[in-house]
């Protein structure tokens, strides 16, 4: 079986979309006090306000996952599958990176950060579906 230009774009775009979403796992999953990858975030104790803060940067990073998972699908694809697809690997993605840091040192189940996980999910799916309606590719190409 030969390689072709389409097969090895899909690939890169997969292993793209994985290489961000195992990131985004580490970052999340990751101990506050001795982090892995230190982003500079300010530590101390949980208050609304730094509840809030990091809820804005799970919307944001689960935005940019939905995307990202929606960019590396095949493009045979019908919008739907696509959309469907990207949003049922970013919502498992959002509930268990939630459900698992229950079982880490310093980190906690949060109904914000799975609210705003599932909120950057249908953002994502939203983004895509405008950015194909501005562009003027149809719902079906």
């Amino acid at each position: 079986m030969s390689l072709t230009l389409p097969s090895v774009a899909l690939a890169l775009r997969l292993l793209l979309a994985l290489a961000w979403s195992v990131l985004l796992c580490i970052l999340l999953l990751q101990g506050e006090a001795d982090p892995l990858l230190d982003l500079g975030l300010p530590r101390g104790e949980s208050g609304p306000l730094r509840e809030l803060a990091f809820s804005a940067l799970h919307l944001l990073a689960f935005t940019a996952t939905g995307l990202c998972w929606h960019w590396a699908s095949p493009r045979h694809w019908h919008l739907r599958r696509r959309l469907l697809w990207a949003s049922l690997i970013t919502g498992a993605l959002g509930i268990s990176t939630e459900l698992l840091q229950s079982f880490t040192a310093d980190r906690h189940f949060s109904w914000l950060d799975l609210l705003a996980n599932a909120a950057g999910t249908a953002l994502a799916a939203w983004l895509a579906r405008r950015y194909r309606a501005v562009a003027g590719i149809l719902p079906d190409d």
